[in-house]
């Protein structure tokens, strides 16, 4: 089996939604799948990963083309799949050309098939029913999330193919070391209470404002926070404005971008992961922090809140500053309750986010897809 992985942007840019699809390939790979990748280039400052899969950048997505790909990657029409990972109209002559060479392909939603309020709904119900109908063609689509696959049925409503659900991957052998960073590196009491986010400083889509305002109501004598990741549009500056206003910016390290056991340990020395997102398709930050066995709270409206709820495996608040704070407070006051949050949350990433998992299912998947269509290019219906 074949499958040409489609990026909307180049896969040597570190970022989250390129590391996520270099895990698809990798545990795709890995199950037996001849997984690819093909993607826009990127600028040369900009590139700084390698790949492990063949994989190769071109001027422009518009330009791609069945009979060229086939070619490049010595694939077989009827052994091959496609994998799109955006919703982009500049697909529109490469889906022509499949259809014509009887080419399934599955289209994965990194978010872009969920939607906020009914107004957001019905631009994108216009746009994928009467303006870009690539989905609708697609085999099967891909969603990170429950929510998101149920979601996609309202947009998507003459749609009949099938649906995958698995999100997001941690390596789950590769979680550093056990080295925790030292708390009096950082002037933090060892007796302290501390809050881990690990993020772009996004402020307004990951809820770091409610997440400030929330510690500056917590006690100082026990609280601190640690906002872990890059800068993001003066991000950090707005958010040490607010630390200021509200009194509490002595108590908030910005350790700005760290990697590799740096990252790990300063995760480790969290005693809970807070992550208040107004929206967030799949957080891999927080599927890490659940994986090295940190107690989670986020928010109601993050794609994964129905997946968690009915698995435990998160606290969950709305988005205000006040129950915020209040399930912070609790969780740190619940000591045991506060660990079997945790193991919940740990035994829910094994067995949601593992590679040697999810790789098994992929295969599965595609080659269903696969089946379903030789079985219709032979006039049979499968049952």
């Amino acid at each position: 089996m074949n499958l040409v992985h489609v990026f909307p942007y180049s896969a040597k840019v570190p970022g989250g939604h390129s590391n996520a699809i270099r895990s698809f390939i990798a545990c795709q790979r890995a199950a037996g799948i001849n997984a690819v990748g093909i993607a826009t280039e990127a600028e040369a400052a900009l590139a700084k990963l390698t790949c492990e899969f063949p994989y190769v950048e071109v001027g422009s997505l518009w330009g791609l083309r069945w009979a060229a790909l086939g070619e490049l990657f010595k694939l077989q029409a009827d052994e091959s799949l496609l994998n799109l990972h955006s919703v982009n109209r500049r697909y529109a002559p490469l889906l022509n050309d499949l259809r014509r060479a009887g080419v399934p392909y599955v289209v994965t939603s990194h978010g872009q098939l969920s939607f906020q309020t009914p107004w957001r709904w019905l631009k994108k119900f216009i746009y994928l029913n009467l303006v870009n109908r690539g989905p609708l063609g697609a085999a099967g689509l891909h969603t990170l999330t429950k929510f998101a696959a149920q979601r996609a049925r309202y947009l998507l409503p003459s749609f009949h193919g099938d649906i995958l659900v698995q999100g997001n991957l941690v390596d789950l052998r590769n979680l550093g070391g056990s080295t925790i960073a030292s708390r009096s590196e950082y002037g933090i009491p060892n007796d302290a209470c501390v809050l881990g986010f690990l993020g772009r400083m996004d402020v307004h889509v990951k809820g770091l404002d409610l997440l400030v305002e929330a510690f500056s109501c917590l006690p100082s004598d026990r609280f601190w926070l640690m906002l872990i990741g890059p800068d993001w549009n003066g991000g950090k500056a707005e958010l040490e404005l607010l630390a200021e206003r509200y009194g509490c910016r002595d108590r908030i390290h910005f350790t700005g971008a760290v990697y590799g056991d740096k990252k790990w340990g300063l995760l480790r020395m969290a005693d809970m992961f807070v992550s208040p997102s107004r929206w967030e398709a799949y957080s891999i930050a927080q599927a890490e922090a659940m994986a090295i066995g940190l107690p989670v709270v986020t928010s109601t409206k993050v794609n994964l809140a129905l997946d968690l709820r009915e698995a435990d495996a998160a606290l969950l608040t709305p988005l205000a500053v006040e129950p915020l704070a209040k399930a912070i407070a609790t969780l740190e006051a619940d000591g045991e309750g506060r660990q079997a949050l945790a193991n919940r949350g740990q035994a829910w990433v094994r067995k949601n986010c593992d590679p040697d998992h999810a790789g098994p299912r992929f295969q599965q998947f595609y080659q269903a897809l696969l089946e379903k269509n030789r079985a219709m290019a032979k006039g049979k219906v499968p049952v």
